[in-house]
């Protein structure tokens, strides 16, 4: 999915799993295949700028890998 964002917010990406207690888990971050934060439960982009826009996603290591969301900024 796309998911826009205006140039100079703030973006919070969780990474929810269904079927879980807590639905929230920690998980690394990637952006364009890049390992960007480890082992979280939020990832927080303050001022967001152009060079944010890419695809995002999270891997935990038993529940897997999520689907890639693109991030645009306008």
């Amino acid at each position: 999915p796309v998911h826009p964002v205006t140039e100079g917010d703030t973006l919070i990406l969780r990474c929810l799993y269904r079927n879980t207690s807590p639905p929230i888990l920690k998980a690394d971050f990637y952006k364009d295949g890049s390992l960007i934060q480890h082992q979280t439960t939020e990832m927080i982009i303050s001022n967001v700028s152009k060079s944010h826009e890419g695809f995002y996603y999270c891997k935990h290591p038993e529940r897997g890998e999520s689907p890639k969301s693109w991030i645009s900024v306008r």
